[in-house]
């Protein structure tokens, strides 16, 4: 059993797809768990594709689920506005534009069931991690931490990112949320206790999985608007051409 915990995907289908090519080569896809921190449609190029890619991931029984981001939040309003009669031209413009590529991919009402099904998953477990998108308020815990802290909190400029004063009580805690150069690696006492996946895929940066039993990253750069990026000091694969995917049915 292996559990694969990937970062904000924002949109980004091809990454996304061979990123869990590289994962199923490296760990086989028996037994494979993934979860996914949030964050699935807006910014990026193909929604769509994001979402076909869940769809047949689970048509093939790979056990995948994500927690809710913030963008899934807002995304999923405007969706439901849309429903209800707004005409997508008066929704803010990231909204917009990501409603209008479903829509033109026949995509929405799938979108639609996967954002239903993500914003009521705050919380999840990937083995011995806990998920979420953000984090949590290091002197409550998870269990008192705000819903709306779990899915929003981020430091203010000059403020200290909350896993600084975090001390591990709650175990090891996977987030996205906070696009970072590389993946975010905090160990205590000889063990991983924090854990950012959020390598800002969807503005030309990596998207990025972490295997929480082999404590490894695995990542894939970005298809578009590459941006120089600080040297790999962690496992890190690349994609580089194209090739037939794993997930093809």
């Amino acid at each position: 059993m292996k559990n694969v915990v990937i970062g904000d995907i924002h949109g980004c289908a091809a990454e996304f797809e061979g990123l869990l090519d590289r994962v199923i080569d490296r760990v086989g896809s028996s037994g494979l768990r993934v979860r996914l921190v949030g964050d699935l449609l807006t910014k990026g190029p193909d929604p769509a594709g994001v979402v076909r890619t869940i769809t047949r991931c689970r048509e093939l029984d790979l056990d995948l689920h994500a927690v809710c981001g913030n963008h899934d939040l807002r995304l999923y309003a405007a969706m439901a506005r849309v429903r209800r009669g707004l005409p997508a031209a008066r929704l803010p413009r990231v909204e917009r534009e990501t409603i209008e590529r479903l829509a033109d991919d026949d995509a929405f009402e799938a979108a639609w069931s996967l954002l239903t099904e993500t914003v009521d998953r705050i919380t999840t477990t990937a083995g011995s991690a806990t998920v979420m998108h953000a984090g949590i308020r290091p002197g409550l815990g998870i269990s008192g931490t705000s819903p709306h802290d779990l899915v929003h909190l981020k430091a203010r400029d000059g403020e200290s990112p909350w896993w600084d004063d975090y001390e591990g009580t709650d175990g090891l805690l996977v987030v996205g949320h906070k696009p970072m150069g590389e993946p975010l690696r905090i160990v205590r006492d000889g063990r991983p206790i924090v854990v950012n996946v959020d390598t800002g895929c969807a503005a030309g940066g990596r998207l990025t999985a972490y295997i929480v039993e082999d404590d490894a990253f695995v990542s894939v750069e970005a298809r578009r608007a590459p941006r120089a990026t600080p040297a790999i000091t962690i496992e890190a694969i690349a994609v580089s051409t194209p090739r037939p995917s794993r997930l093809a049915v």
